[in-house]
């Protein structure tokens, strides 16, 4: 049976896991994890759409749960493409329990191969501490 200390523990668990991961966020241990860092789908010619996973996490990969907030002008969606448009909702970055969502979407317009669509996210700081961005990358890419 797990004891009320541990990380385990059914009555105090989640607080002990945030605790921990406080503790490796102070001593640097917390970055992006974006998800996917590139995709390469094939070239199109219709609206589409596509999510970014980006996460807070150790160098375990686990959770940095206890992040909740926003950073403003943190987003930024750039493409390469001659006549396909790339866009993002908000350039606001917005974790809850370290998690955001973010939806790339891209109009109905030609995307050729070759063509780039970029998701960038900046550098932010957590509790005193900088976080370094990244980017998600999609490249049209025909099979």
């Amino acid at each position: 049976m797990p004891r009320l200390n541990t990380v385990d523990s059914f009555a105090l668990g989640s607080r002990n896991y945030d605790q921990v991961m406080k503790d490796k966020a102070l001593v640097n241990d917390i970055i992006f994890s974006i998800t996917p860092a590139t995709v390469t789908p094939a070239p199109i010619s219709t609206a589409w759409t596509r999510t970014v996973v980006i996460k807070l996490v150790d160098a375990s990969g686990n959770t940095h749960k206890w992040v909740s907030g926003a950073w403003t002008t943190t987003l930024t969606i750039a493409d390469e493409s001659t006549d396909g448009t790339a866009t993002i909702a908000e350039t606001t970055l917005t974790l809850v329990d370290g998690v955001a969502n973010i939806v790339v979407s891209g109009d109905a317009e030609d995307w050729l191969n070759s063509e780039t669509d970029t998701l960038t996210v900046g550098n932010i700081t957590v509790a005193g501490i900088s976080v370094t961005g990244g980017t998600s990358v999609e490249t049209f890419t025909t099979a």
